[in-house]
């Protein structure tokens, strides 16, 4: 996992997001959700390791990545759908320090992480936006799944605009809602959904370092 450094301006083209203020916040749909719920994912829920991956923007809370979340290791069991792809990055530099590949969002395109367990400790997560090709406004859309739901199992957590500017950017937090999830053995199941809408064919953004707030844990 990449640790945090200062943030560097680029010298690329970049892609900045904010809250849209248009976009419609907290609300649950049902939808045929992958990955699933399963027993055996339960049964391998643990604490994770942490730190304070944040403290230089004064976001002193513990973080850990979601699985697969740094991208380093490739999609590593992320659903990458509509063109999404791991991109190589070698040399580039991001608000988290080195990173040798990101995720790359085109127009159009989705990416679902697996699963991850959490609790009623843990509040939020974070990502970072990074370079785009074209000097357009594009919407990402930011879902949190709650696999095992029968209905409403799909939180639109934000819309956030995605804005030319040439730096990379920290997300705001984003809830997860996690007591809105199934439940077993004091554990929830879910995952976050990545989307790129409203935006120019030819246009891109990049995303890297998913990290979740496990509240209290050290």
């Amino acid at each position: 996992m990449n640790r945090l450094t200062n943030c560097v301006a680029l010298a690329g083209a970049a892609f900045i997001c904010a809250a849209s203020p248009a976009a419609a916040q907290e609300e649950y749909t049902t939808d045929q959700v992958a990955p699933s719920w399963t027993a055996q994912s339960a049964a391998s829920c643990a604490d994770p390791d942490t730190s304070p991956l944040l403290s230089a923007f004064k976001d002193r809370d513990f973080y850990a990545p979601a699985p697969g979340g740094t991208f380093e290791d490739g999609a590593a069991g992320w659903q990458l759908e509509g063109g999404a792809f791991i991109a190589a990055t070698p040399g580039q530099t991001t608000v988290t320090g080195a990173s040798d590949a990101a995720l790359e969002l085109p127009a159009g395109s989705t990416a679902t992480s697996p699963t991850f367990c959490v609790d009623e400790r843990y509040p939020h997560f974070r990502f970072l936006f990074a370079q785009g090709t074209e000097k357009a406004e594009a919407v990402v859309r930011v879902e949190v799944l709650y696999p095992g739901l029968a209905d409403k199992n799909v939180r639109r957590a934000k819309d956030l605009k995605a804005k030319f500017e040439g730096r990379w950017e920290l997300s705001d937090r984003i809830k997860l809602e996690p007591d809105h999830g199934l439940k077993r053995a004091g554990w929830r199941l879910v995952a976050v959904r990545l989307s790129l809408k409203e935006a120019k064919p030819g246009s891109q953004v990049r995303i890297d370092d998913v990290l979740i707030d496990p509240r209290a844990r050290a």
